[in-house]
């Protein structure tokens, strides 16, 4: 009997390992066989990785940055505000960076800086200086209008004609249908080095200097060279003043010119002493 057992054991068919899940093989999913991947590929995967990862993070951390400073000022947004009032608002320059254009600093502001605004329900006035001076003069002749409504002449209505756009109808408008300006803290955001600086020259130009606007330079004549007036005068005077020249010379030529000595030629000998006569 164990004989027979044991034969019985050995004739039936050996189960083969399954070489892959057979759920997955019913699913026609392939079977993938992990191994490490070649040299290219490696370095192929470590550089995208490694710009992917250094993108995503600049992403969060900015967008960390702004929660963080969005929920500084969201307080602002909860405030009431009387029907009579104007919003907050802020003044912001710009202007474009040395050797470059206006776009970039109209992105920047864009991404950084709105969303911070909307969430504090700021608002804001733009002045954008596309060359150079007229940051400056834009913030100079907005200090030279609240000088004359608010301090220096607030009783001198402007003429129609001395309007230099709609702004100063704006306000009066404004004025009849008794809305007041916001009364609290408000700012100016300068966004650039050389816009500060045209900031510093407006602030200066605006407060410390007349009432009036500067007039614009006039028209500067181009500047001509002596050799263009000498070439402008008559021939006859030229021929003249030739004529002139050359009897002068031949003036000079008849007398006696006198040598004049060379300081490098050595000295003449001293003249010889003439013998004393025997008395």
């Amino acid at each position: 009997m164990p004989e027979k057992a044991g034969a019985a054991v050995e004739s039936l068919p050996t189960l083969k390992k399954p070489t892959q899940n057979p759920a997955f093989r019913m699913m026609g999913i392939p079977r993938l066989k992990l191994k490490l991947p070649s040299r290219n590929w490696l370095i192929f995967l470590s550089i995208t990785g490694s710009f992917t990862t250094a993108f995503l993070y600049d992403r969060q951390q900015k967008k960390k940055a702004q929660q963080r400073w969005c929920n500084l000022v969201s307080h602002m947004a909860n405030e009431p505000l009387p029907t009579n009032f104007m919003p907050r608002r802020i003044t912001i320059f710009l202007s474009p960076p040395p050797g470059d254009g206006l776009r970039v600093a109209r992105e920047h502001f864009h991404e950084y800086i709105k969303p911070i605004l909307v969430a504090g329900a700021l608002d804001w006035e733009v002045i954008e200086g596309r060359r150079e001076g007229e940051v400056r003069a834009g913030l100079a002749e907005k200090i030279r209008r609240t000088r004359k409504r608010d301090y220096e002449a607030p009783q001198l209505e402007a003429a129609p004609e001395s309007r230099h756009d709609g702004q100063d109808l704006v306000e009066e408008l404004r004025q009849k249908g008794g809305i007041k300006e916001w009364n609290g803290l408000q700012g100016d955001l300068v966004l650039g080095r050389h816009t500060w600086k045209e900031y510093i020259r407006g602030l200066h130009e605006g407060w410390l200097g007349p009432l009036d606007p500067p007039s614009p330079p006039d028209s500067v004549s181009p500047i001509t060279r002596p050799e263009d007036h000498r070439g402008s005068q008559e021939p006859e005077s030229t021929s003249e003043t030739v004529s002139a020249d050359s009897a002068s010379e031949s003036q000079h030529s008849t007398e006696p010119q006198e040598s004049i000595p060379d300081p490098l030629d050595p000295p003449p000998p001293p003249p010889a002493k003439k013998p004393s006569p025997i008395p």
